[in-house]
């Protein structure tokens, strides 16, 4: 009974709609499963929302996370990060997990069920991480290019070490820093959800999470940006 009513608490009563045929998710498992990976970007790592046995790895700060909402669709945000972990990460790829019938039953409550999880090891940390992918995507490439956001096959180790210092300790804080060329912009807040072009000119705006964060480009320099806004109520 108890599980139920948290269920009930936390979970929306509607069942997700399926993700991906059969076929979709073999290509997915096949082409990510058991495979050596490496952060391309800057990400936080913390509790993995109610489950703490694990980490879970993400690109964008706490309160932009809606992968998890009440009942009543208010979003419930993981817990604080407890550190970042910066690009040219060594990631162990153990498998990519969908949400079918027995494997959300078998998953905490207290947890995004519905999503689909990357499931890995990442150097230095002594318990396994989870990326949390979208819920309903079109086809297998709209999976594996969102992987692709955070993961890389190519070590981008040497281009974080080619940047001047004073970036790569902002980047290992996912923050940014005017002067900042586009890479180096993406290591720190993870790709943006829109770019925008400045008119006819060679200026770029990015956005991340409905505006909330801003950066704007010119000529590849970051030349302003705006931080993270406090969430809409």
């Amino acid at each position: 009974m108890r599980r139920a009513a948290l269920l009930a608490l936390l979970l929306s009563a509607c069942y997700p709609p399926a993700i991906l045929t059969p076929e979709g998710r073999e290509t997915v498992v096949r082409a990510t499963s058991r495979q050596p990976r490496y952060l391309r970007v800057a990400v936080y790592a913390g509790p993995f929302f109610g489950d703490r046995s694990r980490l879970l790895l993400v690109d964008r700060p706490a309160t932009e996370v809606a992968a998890l909402e009440t009942s009543g669709g208010r979003p419930i945000a993981p817990p604080p990060p407890d550190s970042v972990l910066p690009p040219g990460t060594p990631v162990f790829v153990d498998a990519v997990e969908f949400p079918t019938g027995a494997v959300i039953w078998k998953r905490p409550p207290t947890t995004p069920r519905y999503r689909p999880w990357l499931l890995g090891r990442a150097a230095g940390q002594d318990r396994g991480v989870v990326i949390v992918l979208s819920g309903p995507a079109g086809d297998a490439e709209d999976v594996l290019a969102e992987v692709a956001r955070v993961l890389t096959p190519d070590d981008p180790t040497p281009v974080f070490r080619a940047l001047p210092e004073p970036q790569r300790a902002a980047i290992r804080k996912k923050e940014l820093l005017e002067g900042m060329d586009r890479e180096a912009a993406l290591m720190a807040w993870g790709y943006p959800d829109r770019i925008a072009m400045e008119g006819t000119t060679s200026g770029e705006e990015w956005t991340w999470s409905d505006g909330r964060r801003r950066a704007l480009f010119q000529d590849d320099r970051l030349v302003r940006f705006e931080p993270a806004r406090a969430p809409p109520r």
